[in-house]
């Protein structure tokens, strides 16, 4: 482009930016538009965008914010209420301005709350008011329907037979249910045996055998419980005088017996393998310990890189893991067959042939580990020198195999997990337990572990998280029970509902075997340590165990709850009483019914009321003797209730006659003056009274003279106010004379009141009902004959008195004598019966 052509589009663009108006001309050179552009920034920078912005806000709606801004700055920022700020002690203007401002603030405070608590209390009042008569409102709208809106409806009677004797039901589960009735035919063979002096069933036997047949088939697991269980306990029969927990410690045969189940279950899950791979396994030969570990092995390791890092191959096959699974299997014969074709380790296979020695000998010896010194032991020298190759070459062996068949034959190096060759829990027991100390020779050239370092090591250092216990229930019991650690293992079982049965029946089965450790008192915990007893031991308190499981079901099942309170009658409670006796008073005592007694007791028989035949104690031919202090105890405790009703009726079962009496003398002194009623206590008192009366003609030796003689009297003062209810004057005045309990005259105050004293306080306590009623009896005497009435049986004992005037006097006499009496006796009579007795002799005056 020239500079004409810039020209030219100069001009065009000049004459398209006229205007009709004339402009000025703004004509400003580079520096003048750099210093207003830079005037301009500095404004907007000084006031701000906001301000700016506000600025042209508010100017286009008219505001002048710089005047208001003026305006504002002028008022007050303090709030109108807010507290004034202190001012100085000598500004006593200041001081009285401020006060009085303070003293506004508060009064329009305290007007503001008052007026919003009115406001409050009114919109309730009137919110209280509006739902009440909205309710009013739809109560109104329900009008009552019409009889004619609705069909006409038959009703049907649908008859239901209820039984006569309707029974609770049962809180006993499937399971509960099976173990109540082994153990009810448990206790009636236990009973049997002992009435013929024979041997005892074993509940272990009978419980596992019930597992396997029954239980398996609800619960897969309980059957292998209680398999581990039943094998562990089938040692040598212990002494009953010895303590299990010591004997199970120092004897060897438990560990022999763990050893033996490992090794049965795992010649098991070889021949499982063995079937499940026959092609590779090529089984054949005789069916022995050897031959299964040949194919074992054969099919472990089919793999060339399973043979890496391994030492000494026979046949193809690894030697040494050969050696191992036959120890593993619990052959000692296998592991020497396969070291001799091996042809190595000389001394290893001496050391073996000893043990397998020492395991025929011990089969034949039943269980009982024989001990050798060092004497008798050929073979010593070799296993030192063993143990001292063990410690210095193999522990870098790279073949675990090896390493693990000396660490096992050695019994030595208790530390070392075997990682390589331990794939299960079964595998970590086996070892463990084939690496006990078996003696107590000291070994300094290497570390050796005990059985109870054993059992530390299970229970306390790994223990219940290390082993997922809560998810694995039946793997940490049968670990627990493979060390020896019985009453741990039940106490963790029995801490579910669905595991507590099985726990329950293991320890009863375990206590009749004497193999449970309990504690001396039964008011130790559920599992306790006794500081006598080797660590980790712990006592598993079985007489709580069973108390706190038939506590759920006593009430209704009344009588498998006393079957297994049968099984602790050879402990004893607290009080130093029979423990079974204790739990079934407790029952009695709760609930003492007819049926409840007729069960545990059976009934009376008809022709001798103190022979009561039938009931729990028939069972049981051992306690039967104990009935009679089971009914003592019993009623001693509704004694101590106040249940003396109840009470009665057990001293009588009991024999104790002299304290029936008492209790009865006590109750009837309550209702002795009492009109009967059907169904009162008086009635019921009476029947026993009529009982009563019948075994002391039978008997009479075993009571109390002085009891005796208020329970006479107060069983004729039951007759005499029955006599008096029933409005026979005559025969209530005859049982009165009879036993001179009132005097006739007064000369005969004297006689009775003495009488009275050596009665006793019984008979005080209703002498003021006895003295009003003998009262009202003259009275009544004394108006029939002022009448000039003539009743049957009006000549109260007046002898040949034919005169009416004599016959008023004599009743004169005689309540002269009451009123006497009253006054005599050494015991404050109630005032309202001395006022009575006086106005009733007035009136006869």
């Amino acid at each position: 482009m020239d500079l004409n052509e810039l020209l030219q589009q100069a001009e065009r663009l000049t004459n398209e930016t006229k205007m009709d108006t004339e402009l000025p001309r703004v004509e400003r050179t580079l520096s003048q538009v750099l210093q207003a552009t830079q005037e301009m920034h500095s404004r907007v920078t000084q006031a701000g965008t906001n301000d700016l912005q506000a600025h042209i806000l508010l100017g286009s709606r008219g505001v002048d914010l710089p005047k208001l801004t003026q305006k504002l700055e002028s008022l007050s920022a303090r709030k109108s209420f807010e507290p004034l700020n202190p001012v100085a002690d000598t500004d006593v203007e200041g001081y009285l301005k401020n006060e009085r401002e303070n003293a506004i603030i508060a009064v329009i405070e305290e007007t503001n709350k008052n007026i919003f608590k009115v406001v409050e209390r009114k919109r309730m009042w009137r919110m209280y008011a509006e739902w009440g008569e909205e309710k009013e409102r739809l109560l109104n709208a329900l009008v009552g329907p019409n009889q004619d809106d609705f069909p006409d409806v038959h009703r049907q009677m649908v008859p239901t037979v209820l039984p006569q004797d309707a029974l609770p039901r049962s809180r006993l589960n499937r399971i509960e249910s099976i173990y109540a009735q082994e153990i009810c035919a448990y206790n009636q063979n236990a009973a049997f045996q002992w009435k013929h002096n024979s041997h005892r069933p074993n509940l272990l036997t009978k419980l596992t055998q019930l597992a396997k047949d029954t239980l398996n088939n609800l619960d897969n697991q309980v059957h292998e419980m209680w398999s581990v269980l039943s094998y562990m306990a089938s040692v040598s029969p212990l002494v009953r005088t010895t303590d299990p927990l010591k004997a199970r410690q120092s004897g060897p045969q438990f560990v022999q017996q763990a050893l033996a189940y490992l090794e049965q279950c795992y010649r098991q899950y070889m021949n499982t393998v063995i079937q499940k791979n026959r092609l590779v396994g090529l089984r054949g030969g005789i069916p022995n310990v050897y031959n299964t570990v040949t194919s074992f092995v054969s099919i472990t390791f089919q793999q060339p890189q399973s043979l890496v890092g391994l030492l000494d191959v026979s046949h193809g096959r690894p030697l040494w893991a050969l050696v191992y699974y036959s120890l593993r299997s619990g052959d000692y014969a296998a592991a020497v067959q396969f070291l001799k074709e091996g042809g190595v380790c000389p001394e290893l296979l001496k050391l073996l042939q000893h043990k397998q020695q020492q395991q025929k000998l011990l089969q034949q010896q039943s269980g009982h580990l024989l001990q050798f010194s060092e004497h008798d032991r050929p073979h010593s020298k070799f296993e030192g020198q063993l143990k001292l190759e063990y410690n210095n070459k193999l522990r870098v062996c790279t073949d675990p195999y090896k390493k693990a068949v000396y660490a096992i034959v050695l019994a030595c190096d208790p530390q070392e997990p075997h990682q390589e060759v331990v794939r299960t829990i079964d595998d970590f027991l086996w070892v463990q337990l084939s690496v006990l100390a078996t003696d107590e020779r000291p070994d300094y050239h290497i570390e050796r572990l005990s059985y109870g370092g054993l059992q530390s090591l299970i229970l306390d250092k790994y223990g219940e998280n290390y082993f997922n216990a809560r998810e694995k229930t039946p793997l940490y019991f049968q670990v627990l029970v493979l060390t020896g650690q019985f009453e741990s293992a039940i106490e963790f079982l029995a801490r579910t509902d669905a595991n507590r049965p099985h726990a329950v029946h293991m320890a009863i089965a375990l206590n009749e075997l004497g193999m449970l450790g309990t504690p001396s008192s039964v008011q130790q915990p559920l599992l306790s340590v006794d500081a006598d007893d080797p660590p980790p031991m712990r006592r598993l308190n079985l007489a709580r165990l069973i108390i706190m499981y038939t506590k759920c079901f006593e009430q209704t099942d009344t009588l498998e709850a006393v079957q297994y309170y049968y099984l602790l009658r050879n402990f004893k409670s607290h009080y130093g009483r029979n423990l079974m006796l204790s739990c079934i008073c407790d029952l009695l005592v709760e609930n003492c019914d007819d049926k409840l007694l007729q069960l545990i007791f059976g009934t009376a028989d008809a022709n001798d009321p103190w022979t009561f035949s039938g009931g729990i104690f028939s069972q049981f031919p051992n306690i039967a003797q104990e009935k009679q202090t089971l009914a003592s105890m019993v009623g001693d405790d509704l004694s101590q209730r106040t249940k003396f009703e109840q009470a009665i009726k057990l001293y009588f079962i009991a024999g104790q006659l002299d304290q029936a009496l008492r209790l009865l003398c006590s109750l009837l002194t309550q209702v002795v003056h009492q009109k009967s009623r059907p169904g009162s206590m008086r009635e019921q008192l009476a029947t026993v009274t009529e009982r009563m009366n019948q075994a002391l003609s039978r008997r009479k030796m075993d009571v109390d003279e002085h009891v005796l003689s208020t329970y006479q009297l107060l069983s004729q003062l039951l007759k005499f106010f029955d006599y008096y209810h029933a409005d026979e004057s005559r025969l209530a005045a005859e049982v009165l004379a009879k036993h001179r309990i009132t005097p006739d005259n007064c000369r005969e105050v004297d006689s009775c009141v003495n009488n009275l004293k050596l009665i006793g306080s019984d008979i005080i306590k209703v002498l003021p009902d006895v003295l009003l009623a003998a009262m009202d009896l003259i009275h009544a005497e004394y108006q029939r004959l002022k009448s000039g009435k003539v009743m049957h049986g009006g000549d109260d004992g007046g002898g040949g008195i034919n005169d009416k005037e004599e016959m008023l006097q004599q009743l004169r006499q005689r309540a002269k004598a009451l009123t006497n009496m009253a006054a005599t006796l050494p015991y404050r009579m109630p005032s309202d019966t001395n006022n009575r007795l006086v106005q009733l002799e007035i009136l006869m005056h």
